[in-house]
């Protein structure tokens, strides 16, 4: 094992976003990172426009490779009865892994969480538990000062750890090797059967959890992972309107989107009815979005998403190098069921994580 971290640290803004409840299970839906600043999800801190900074690094794995994604939150954790404590609701990363023969890399950085104890990748589908495939234990040293955030201000202690390489911020990035040829082309050709697992001392049974997904088109050199970013819904809403339904009759069909994201990246369709999302960054950077694949994600929230971006604003600025954005861990924004009137619009709340992925 290896683990290698940058000296080169850039940031991009995020912000927060609230908690919702969907089937009786409170589902947190923060900031991935806050390096600076306020967090809103912290009783006494500023509202819901408080933002924080996404602090990136990078490893060293280079080119090439089947690369996966994966957002990882509190709510997504599975408890088991009698079992160690899950599901940091404070808690939230992203992290980024890499196939290429016999080596996995990970790229993870976390927030509003305690010092990982385990990073693990896990064989299960949404929901269920499942056993432990890879395991990147001894890329975690005794770094000192990672502890869990109050307030989020400037950190101490993030030198050099006594084993592995050296750390900056809450992130790690390293390569291990794994023998079991079946399990690397399970991992490259069934992804979404795999999840990634972040465990703290607070939280042993797992702090926050996220399935893995393709990156199908965005293509970057794995030393710059960090440098792709994750901003969730801050306020957001699917719109739909009353239209005629196949079959006869009038039924809900989506009409728009208007979302508010981290960073404050405004998130809405080119033109109503036209189908074709677009999100529009303060710094005049813009890019829109076609579906290349829609995964369910329960019958109370609108489905994920990999989407193909391409630019439409300014060659320089947050979101211009975007070449693919993923939809996660939605709740809510299902159209409402039944007959409706023609004409009538209405909005339904809805929370997701994106991830903005560079080409």
């Amino acid at each position: 094992m290896n683990a290698t971290f940058s000296k080169r640290r850039k940031s991009l803004i995020v912000t927060a976003v609230a908690v919702a409840a969907t089937g009786g299970v409170a589902a947190a839906v923060i900031p991935a990172f806050a390096a600076g600043g306020a967090r809103a999800d912290h009783a006494g801190h500023a509202g819901g426009d408080a933002q924080g900074i996404v602090s990136r690094s990078g490893t060293a794995a280079g080119t090439g490779g089947t690369v996966l994604a994966a957002s990882l939150r509190g709510a997504n954790e599975v408890p088991v009865a009698g079992g160690p404590a899950v599901g940091d609701k404070d808690g939230a990363a992203v992290q980024f892994v890499k196939v290429k023969g016999d080596k996995v890399s990970v790229a993870v950085a976390w927030r509003g969480t305690g010092k990982p104890t385990a990073l693990h990748i896990h064989q299960g589908a949404k929901g269920t538990n499942g056993g432990i495939k890879v395991d990147f234990g001894g890329l975690i040293g005794k770094e000192k000062g990672f502890g869990k955030e109050k307030g989020f201000g400037k950190e101490k202690g993030f030198g050099k750890k006594k084993g592995n390489g050296t750390s900056k911020g809450h992130s790690l990035t390293g390569t291990v090797t794994v023998k079991d040829r079946v399990l690397l082309n399970a991992l490259k050709t069934e992804p979404s059967s795999f999840y990634a697992n972040l465990h703290t001392a607070e939280f042993p049974g797992g702090a926050v959890r996220g399935q893995l997904r393709k990156v199908t088109v965005a293509k970057f050199d794995f030393r710059d992972a960090l440098d792709n970013f994750q901003a969730s819904v801050i306020k957001g809403k699917q719109i739909y309107e009353c239209k005629p339904a196949d079959g006869g009759g009038y039924a809900f069909a989506q009409r728009d989107v208007s979302a508010v994201l981290g960073g404050r990246i405004a998130h809405s369709f080119v033109a109503p009815n036209s189908g074709t999302p677009q999100w529009i960054a303060r710094d005049g950077s813009a890019v829109t979005g076609a579906v290349i694949s829609k995964t369910p994600n329960g019958e109370r929230n609108i489905p994920e998403l990999d989407l193909k971006a391409t630019r439409s604003g300014k060659h320089r600025g947050l979101v211009a190098d975007t070449a693919e954005i993923l939809r996660l861990n939605t709740v809510g924004g299902v159209a409402p069921a039944g007959s409706c009137t023609a004409g009538a619009i209405v909005g339904v709340p809805y929370q997701a994580d994106y991830v903005f992925i560079n080409g």
